[in-house]
């Protein structure tokens, strides 16, 4: 299953400097782990979203390193028009 995220949101990952996604990439994973478990179902969507969120940036950091091909990243995201 592909995860959508906004076609905004990765042109500005996607051509921002490589750095300042490593920094959102950092701030995304420690906030990850600071949070306990899910408690009720809204939670549960929250961190579901927090948790795709995280995936796809660490899918543009490999397309743009060059570790991910532009198919591999396709079958894995869904690059919406409006936010998912």
């Amino acid at each position: 299953m592909r995860i959508s995220f906004p076609k905004k949101m990765f042109q500005h990952f996607y051509t921002c400097p490589l750095d300042l996604l490593e920094e959102e990439l950092s701030r995304s994973s420690i906030r990850m782990k600071l949070q306990e478990g899910p408690k009720t179902d809204q939670d549960r969507a929250l961190y579901q979203n927090e948790l795709d969120r995280l995936s796809v940036l660490k899918y543009i950091n490999q397309l743009r390193k060059g570790k991910l091909s532009r198919e591999d990243f396709g079958q894995k995201v869904e690059l919406a028009d409006n936010p998912a």
